[in-house]
């Protein structure tokens, strides 16, 4: 084996030691139910909401997209419209907790 390639494997078996593990649990925890929460309780509950999407980006950020159902036209329906009646760009805390919101959450309107 030559010593250029000695010196690489070296390199390369320390760098795997020192990288950050994606297994952590800490890291990969999933706030999912705290977070649709938090937001709800913000934001208040439009009165026709499917669901509450929320998807895990990097650093801690994550995307929150709140989904309605939209009244059908006509006496009866075929399929199912929905529309996002809100969204946010979140950075969350360790904990889940919600240290920033873009657009910030502020009570919506049309809740009656």
């Amino acid at each position: 084996m030559s010593h250029h390639l000695q010196v690489a494997e070296e390199i390369m078996a320390k760098a795997d030691q020192t990288a950050p593990q994606k297994d952590d649990p800490e890291s990969q925890a999933d706030h999912t139910e705290k977070i649709k929460a938090q937001v709800l309780q913000k934001v208040g509950r439009p009165p026709r909401l499917h669901r509450v999407e929320v998807c895990r980006h990097h650093n801690d950020n994550y995307r929150v997209n709140i989904w309605e159902k939209l009244e059908q036209p006509g006496d009866f329906a075929v399929s199912m419209r929905l529309h996002i009646w809100s969204s946010y760009y979140l950075k969350v805390s360790d904990s889940g907790e919600i240290i920033r919101s873009n657009p910030p959450l502020t009570p919506l309107g049309r809740l009656a």
